[in-house]
């Protein structure tokens, strides 16, 4: 079973990028996710939004939907969010 560490590990292998730690209780950091939309070419559209809405972001820009499951409590994002992330990479690194 991968952990979200693992999966971010992946995400940043498969963009090129240096990884970010996971900080307590597994929350992935914003700069994560910044990174990823900084790589996609729209990191503008991200000023003032949660992580949430950053996964949202990235996912949805690859034409898939963001459910509800991958929002977690306290403004992080679920493992199930970060795969679907990863998937959204992957068809972007394609």
């Amino acid at each position: 079973m991968d952990t979200k560490q693992k999966i971010i590990d992946e995400i940043c292998n498969q963009l090129g990028i240096h990884s970010y730690p996971v900080s307590t209780g597994s929350t992935e950091p914003k700069e994560f996710l910044e990174a990823i939309l900084d790589q996609l070419g729209i990191k503008n559209l991200s000023k003032g939004l949660q992580k949430p809405e950053l996964g949202k972001l990235i996912v949805e820009s690859q034409g898939e939907l963001w459910l509800p499951k991958y929002d977690s409590t306290g403004g992080t994002i679920t493992k199930e969010g970060l795969e679907a992330i990863q998937r959204a990479v992957h068809k972007l690194t394609k």
